[in-house]
C-alpha cells in the first residue's frame, strides 16, 4: 500500500525543525513547490504548522511535434521485444534523438504533445502499448486537441473576423492542448492502458484502406491535368472545403430525417453532434445573436461566409490546399509516377492543423520537401522549424541549442526540485517487460 513517503522525495536538505537531512520535496505545483520532512513530517497541518511555498522560475517551453514514424523507431530502438530492434539499434540517431528529447522534457525546456493521429496509427501497429508509452513519456500527459476540434476553433476564429468582431485570429498553442504547457511538472505521470475493441481497430483499418484506394485514383486524375497549374489547384482545394462541409451537413440532416420517419434503422450516433454539425450550429447561434432570426437569412449568411476568402484563409485550409496542390504539380508536371503513401492524407491533417502552433516539427522527408517548394516556403510562414531525416543532424543541433540556452537560474531550479541526476533519459523503459 502506498504511504506518504512514496510521494515525497529528494533532493533532501536540513529540516528546520528536527535538524535531520530529511526535508524533501513533497508537492510540485505549477509555479512553486513544497517540502516536508520524511522523519518528523514538518510542516504538519494538524499541528498548525503552515506550508512554505518555494517559488520557481517562469517557463517558456518549446512545443515540438514528433511524427509517428519517429515515435515508432525510437520505441524499436529501446524495446528488445520488437522484431526490428536489432536493425533499428544499428542507427544511433534514434538513440541520440530519444536522449535529447527526453532530457529536454525532464529539464522543463520542451514538450512534445501527442495527437489523435499518434493514437490512431498506434492502434494499427502490432505494438500499441509500447508506442503509447513512448509518446506519452514525451508528452507527459499533454495532448493536442483532435484535428477536427482545432479546425473548429480556426473556423470560428475566421467567422469572428468576417463579422468584424475581431481583426485577427490568434494562434495560441495553449488553446489547443489538454493541459497547461508552461508549468513545472510532477515527477509522476499517470497513464491508463485499455484494451481497444477489435471492431474499432478493424474499422480504422478499413477506412485507411479506403483512403489509400482514393489516393491512388485521384493521383491518376492529377497526372492527366497537364493544362493546369499550381494556382488553379490551390484555389480549387480552398473552395472544396466549403463544399465538403455543406455536403456532409446535408447528408447528416438527411440521415436524421430518414430515421425520424422510420425509413432507415435508428442509430443513436446519428444524433450526436458531429464535426460539421458543431460548426453550423455554432455559426447559426452567433448569427442569431446578431439579430438574424429567419432561417433563410441565417442560411444565406452562413453560405456567404463559407464561400468567402476569410473562411478560406483559415490556416488549416491554406496549408492543406498548398500541400495537395504541390503534390498535384508533381504528378502533372514533374513526372512523378508513384502515388503518395497511405499515410500522406494523415500527414496533411497533422501538418495543416498543428504546424502554426509548434516551434518545430519532425516529419517525413516527402512532406518536408513539399514545404520547401515555392510558394509553400514563402506562404506558410508561421515561424515553425521543419525537420526530417534528410536534415536530422540539424534537428539534433536545434535540440542541443535549446539546452544551452537555458539560464543558470533555470538549471539550478531543476536540480533543486528534481535532483542532480534527474535529467538522465529513461533508457530502461521496457526492461521490466522482458
Amino acid at each position: 500500500m502506498l504511504s506518504l513517503k512514496d510521494f515525497i522525495h529528494g533532493p533532501y536538505i536540513k529540516c528546520p525543525k528536527c535538524g535531520k537531512n530529511s526535508f524533501s520535496v513533497s508537492i510540485i505545483c505549477d509555479y512553486h513547490y513544497f517540502r516536508r520532512c520524511t522523519e518528523c513530517f514538518y510542516p504538519d497541518p494538524s499541528k498548525g504548522e503552515k506550508d512554505h511555498e518555494y517559488p520557481l522560475p517562469k517557463l517558456n517551453k518549446k512545443v515540438i511535434y514528433i511524427d509517428q514514424f519517429a515515435i515508432s523507431n525510437v520505441m524499436k530502438f529501446l524495446n528488445p521485444a520488437t522484431k526490428s530492434h536489432r536493425k533499428v539499434k544499428c542507427d544511433i540517431f534514434w538513440g541520440k534523438l530519444f536522449e535529447q528529447l527526453h532530457t529536454l522534457c525532464k529539464l522543463q525546456l520542451i514538450i512534445c504533445p501527442d495527437s489523435d493521429m499518434h493514437e490512431t496509427e498506434s492502434l494499427l501497429a502490432p505494438y500499441y502499448k509500447p508506442l503509447k508509452r513512448i509518446y506519452e513519456l514525451l508528452s507527459h500527459g499533454i495532448s493536442f486537441q483532435s484535428h477536427e476540434t482545432i479546425k473548429f476553433f480556426q473556423i470560428i476564429g475566421q467567422f469572428n473576423i468576417w463579422t468584424g468582431d475581431t481583426k485577427r485570429y490568434d494562434l495560441n498553442v495553449q488553446d489547443i492542448v489538454s493541459k497547461k504547457i508552461n508549468v513545472w511538472q510532477d515527477r509522476f505521470n499517470i497513464s491508463i492502458n485499455r484494451d481497444n475493441p477489435q471492431s474499432l481497430i478493424e474499422e480504422i483499418r478499413t477506412n485507411r484502406d479506403k483512403v489509400d484506394d482514393y489516393v491512388k485514383d485521384i493521383f491518376i486524375k492529377w497526372q492527366k491535368e497537364k493544362n493546369k497549374d499550381f494556382d488553379y489547384w490551390y484555389k480549387a482545394e480552398r473552395k472544396a472545403e466549403a463544399e465538403t462541409l455543406i455536403k456532409l451537413y446535408q447528408k447528416n440532416l438527411e440521415r436524421m430525417l430518414k430515421m425520424s420517419y422510420g425509413l432507415i434503422p435508428f442509430e443513436p450516433d446519428a444524433f450526436l453532434p458531429g464535426f460539421t454539425n458543431k460548426i453550423f450550429y455554432a455559426i447559426k447561434k452567433r448569427l442569431k445573436r446578431k439579430g438574424i432570426s429567419e432561417e433563410k437569412d441565417i442560411n444565406k449568411k452562413l453560405s456567404e461566409f463559407l464561400y468567402s476568402e476569410t473562411f478560406e484563409d483559415a490556416p488549416y485550409i491554406k496549408i492543406a490546399s498548398m500541400l495537395y496542390a504541390a503534390m498535384t504539380r508533381r504528378a502533372a508536371h514533374q513526372g512523378r509516377k508513384k502515388p503518395p503513401g497511405r499515410g500522406f492524407l494523415n500527414d496533411v491533417k497533422v501538418i495543416s492543423t498543428l504546424l502554426p502552433y509548434c516551434d518545430a516539427m519532425f516529419i517525413d522527408n516527402e512532406c518536408r520537401n513539399l514545404l520547401l517548394e515555392e510558394p509553400l516556403c514563402d506562404e506558410i510562414n508561421y515561424g515553425t522549424k521543419i525537420f526530417s531525416l534528410s536534415n536530422k543532424g540539424e534537428f539534433l543541433e536545434y535540440l542541443d541549442q535549446i539546452k544551452h540556452s537555458a539560464s543558470e537560474e533555470h538549471m539550478k531550479a531543476v536540480e533543486e526540485v528534481y535532483g542532480s541526476n534527474w535529467a538522465k533519459p529513461y533508457w530502461g523503459i521496457f526492461k521490466q517487460e522482458l
